[in-house]
């Protein structure tokens, strides 16, 4: 049996990760340039959760990941499964 392939999930994680950061960087510079109520009200409504639920999906990404190692693991060989 061929274990599932997790780079595809890596590389996701990277990819957001990387895009989040980059995001970040233009948003701080066009915010420098724009400074004002809608502005505020801008990153306020759409942006202020952005970051909390980028982290929350991160997370959820490794949970997947390593529970798709452990599955492999105890497919290849099912005496690992201590019986939890």
């Amino acid at each position: 049996m061929r274990p599932f392939p997790l780079g595809p999930l890596y590389e996701s994680q990277t990819r957001v990760r990387q895009e989040f950061l980059d995001f970040a960087e233009q948003w701080q510079r066009t915010r420098e340039g724009w400074r004002d109520e809608p502005a505020r009200k801008f990153e306020q409504e759409a942006l202020s959760d952005l970051a909390p639920t980028l982290t929350r999906v991160a997370a959820a990404m490794q949970t997947f990941a390593d529970a798709c190692r452990q599955s492999d693991q105890l497919l290849v060989d099912p005496e690992l499964n201590d019986g939890a």
